[in-house]
């Protein structure tokens, strides 16, 4: 299914809800490439990475449980079948990224990773999963991540960094491309929404305002990263719809070192914003 425009889109998930958008996660879009090996099958409002390895599949989120089937669509067109899928990556424990683990792994027996802190966050705090009466199919994770060991698989290496603040176990991926001949590092970071940091959500929901600190000093410890292409945990984040139009043959319209230092820079701005108690 052709790529449906929509009014722009708030970039932060939660404010879409808030405003009532239209229901752009019911928007299928077609796969496209982001980097060797590396394509986006997510729907037009949440992402979702598709990465091949030499030992099958390895999936970045997966939208949420009534939209999953065009997951398993974007799959098929890219020419994989379902049971290539071996393993998935879980950015944080928000529904719209992880509401699709459940029928993944039923089809595909594909193991799966995440946080310890959002696996224990989803246990203690299956309220902040914002489902918003959304079927949910629960699961269990086959491992945790750790900031000192990348997770391996195939030939592919991924980096998992923990940045704490949209939820405790928000977790940010960067791994590494050959594309023209360059070697080019790739980067999403898991969870960049502030609606979830503000005095207003934290004291409704009874949660630490710790999570404001964090939130800050993980940003800033990403800044100092160099990143080629910038992944968005959701597209309109990093306006990657608005490059599509591009790709073509020896040009990969996401390959922009400028983009993930605006991007920190932006959200830098808001949580100190946050933090000083500005309107």
């Amino acid at each position: 299914m052709a790529r449906r425009q929509l009014p722009p889109l708030p970039s932060d998930p939660l404010e879409c809800l808030k405003q009532g958008c239209e229901r752009p996660w019911e928007v299928a879009v077609d796969p496209f490439p982001v980097a060797p090996r590396t394509w986006y099958v997510g729907n037009n409002w949440v992402g979702a990475y598709l990465l091949q390895s030499t030992e099958g599949l390895i999936l970045i989120d997966t939208t949420m449980q009534p939209q999953v089937y065009l997951v398993f669509e974007s799959i098929r067109k890219l020419g994989f079948d379902i049971t290539d899928l071996k393993l998935i990556l879980v950015s944080h424990m928000h529904y719209d990224h992880l509401g699709g683990v459940r029928p993944l792994v039923e089809a595909s027996g594909a193991k799966v990773m995440m946080s310890r802190e959002d696996w224990q966050f989803l246990c203690d705090r299956p309220d902040q999963l914002l489902d918003n009466g959304y079927p949910w199919g629960p699961f269990e994770p086959d491992d945790f991540y750790s900031d000192n060991q990348p997770v391996v698989f195939g030939d592919r290496e991924i980096r998992t960094v923990l940045t704490p603040g949209h939820t405790p176990g928000t977790t940010s991926f960067f791994f590494e491309v050959e594309e023209n001949g360059e070697t080019l590092q790739v980067g999403m970071h898991g969870g960049i929404g502030l609606i979830t940091v503000t005095d207003a959500y934290l004291s409704e929901n009874n949660l630490p305002f710790s999570l404001q600190q964090d939130f800050h000093d993980s940003l800033v410890r990403l800044r100092a990263m160099k990143v080629d292409i910038t992944l968005g945990s959701h597209p309109a984040q990093v306006g990657m719809m608005d490059r599509v139009d591009a790709i073509r043959e020896g040009h990969n319209p996401f390959h922009d070192p400028e983009v993930w230092p605006r991007l920190m820079d932006q959200r830098i701005a808001g949580i100190r914003k946050i933090l000083d108690k500005v309107a």
